[in-house]
């Protein structure tokens, strides 16, 4: 929240404070350039909150054994992302479900800092947990299934000319005497995002916990970091 209202901040000065030129190329029907500069008052207003910034966004947090980017069936930054998901809260959920599409940058070798989860997770995404029938749970394996994989954590699947060979929970989860799987994920993809629609509808318990926030928490309690592709996922076809 204070960097929402340090932004807000920022730019009403900005453009309270800048000098502007309006510069007309043509006398009708063409754009009119509008050029703003900040004046000297207004970098000297801006330069101490930009560092701020800047100290903030570059503290380290750990350190990544290995470059992490997303791909599919799986991929070390999906997994990574899911499971460290799963861990935090794995006496509320069976299983984590993520989206390739919601990571959106890579995380590097070596040095990470806040600005590297920052873009990693630009979103305010927020964790819930949702509870889906046997039947349901079969529509989120078809869709996993018809996207080539998705980050998930906290159970195997086998696809074999795209149908499903079989799947098992890590935790022994059962569907037994109609129970229902509790799946961790983010608001958005709860509410039906990325065509998740066997989401849509259910009811969510809110975790009151952005998934960036998880991200760095975890960083900051492991002073090296590093995923693995162990098979969760594996996709035969032509046989």
């Amino acid at each position: 929240m204070k960097f929402k209202l340090l932004i807000i901040y920022i730019t009403s000065v900005l453009l309270s404070s800048c000098s502007s030129q309006f510069v007309v190329d043509h006398t009708q029907n063409e754009i009119i350039r509008v050029i703003a500069k900040p004046d000297s008052t207004t970098n000297s207003i801006i330069m101490p909150y930009s560092l701020g910034i800047d100290s903030v966004m570059n503290e380290v947090l750990c350190i990544s054994n290995m470059e992490m980017t997303k791909g599919k069936p799986e991929s070390l930054l999906g997994n990574f992302v899911s499971d460290l998901c799963l861990k935090q809260f794995s006496k509320q959920a069976d299983i984590c479900i993520m989206n390739t599409g919601g990571l959106r940058n890579i995380l590097p070798k070596g040095e990470i800092t806040r600005g590297d989860i920052y873009k990693l997770m630009p979103f305010e995404n927020e964790l819930v947990v949702l509870e889906l029938t046997e039947n349901e749970f079969k529509g989120l394996l078809e869709y996993l299934v018809s996207r080539g994989g998705e980050p998930f954590s906290g159970m195997e699947l086998k696809v074999k000319n795209s149908k499903i060979e079989y799947y098992f929970f890590l935790n022994n989860f059962s569907f037994k005497n109609n129970n229902k799987i509790k799946v961790l994920t983010s608001d958005y993809l709860a509410n039906g995002g990325d065509k998740m629609s066997f989401f849509k509808g259910k009811e969510q318990t809110k975790l009151e916990i952005k998934l960036r926030d998880v991200i760095i928490n975890y960083c900051i309690s492991n002073s090296n970091i590093s995923s693995k592709e162990d098979g969760r996922l594996t996709i035969i076809e032509n046989e």
